[in-house]
């Protein structure tokens, strides 16, 4: 809901979400009843999405990592459980993975909660750190960045080697740290799945 929010506030991505946080603060009545509305929105859809067939759901909060450490639980954090709480309550078998890309320390608060099956990794967070910090409270997944596997070669294979022997002893799913790119080789697709297979 904090990535959607912004979005409708700011009219698309923004560098700093400055509009998107001068309301949040200066209009803070406006923007809990906007969030609650996205909230209520979101937990529909879900619902509607298991509905026609989806086994599994990932929220994405693709901008969560914009907000101070107190605002990323009050506005990202809470309305992502509530959400998860939400379809649970109708479908309580589906698993639900969160994305709060560019929390840093602040996926230790997400993995605390447990409220989700899983936790999907941006390409910044260290895989140490989570696999010592994050692992023994949830399902793993990511982080390969997205332009490894535009490269390809050697660089891609090692990156993917390195995900691979720190996090695959735990519970875990291979991903990479947000979303693939239209440049993306196919047969680099191809070499990635051989190798994680």
């Amino acid at each position: 809901p904090w990535t959607v929010a912004s979005y409708m506030i700011e009219g698309g991505s923004s560098r700093d979400f400055a509009k998107a946080k001068r309301w949040m603060y200066g209009r803070i009545t406006d923007f809990s009843a906007l969030m609650a509305l996205l909230v209520d929105a979101t937990s529909q859809y879900l619902i509607q999405q298991v509905e026609a067939g989806a086994e599994a759901l990932q929220l994405f909060d693709s901008w969560a990592g914009s907000l101070s450490h107190p605002d990323m639980r009050h506005f990202s954090l809470a309305p992502l459980r509530e959400i998860v709480a939400n379809v649970h309550a109708v479908h309580p078998e589906v698993p639900i993975m969160l994305f709060p890309r560019g929390v840093g320390a602040g996926y230790l608060d997400f993995a605390a909660e447990k409220f989700a099956q899983g936790l999907s990794l941006d390409p910044g967070v260290p895989l140490e750190w989570a696999r010592d910090h994050l692992q023994p409270h949830a399902c793993l997944q990511g982080n390969l960045d997205p332009q490894l596997l535009v490269a390809g070669g050697r660089s891609m294979r090692a990156g993917v080697a390195r995900i691979v022997n720190r996090l695959a002893k735990g519970p875990f799913i291979f991903n990479l740290g947000h979303g693939i790119v239209p440049e993306t080789p196919p047969d680099h697709v191809a070499e990635l799945v051989k190798l994680v297979r």
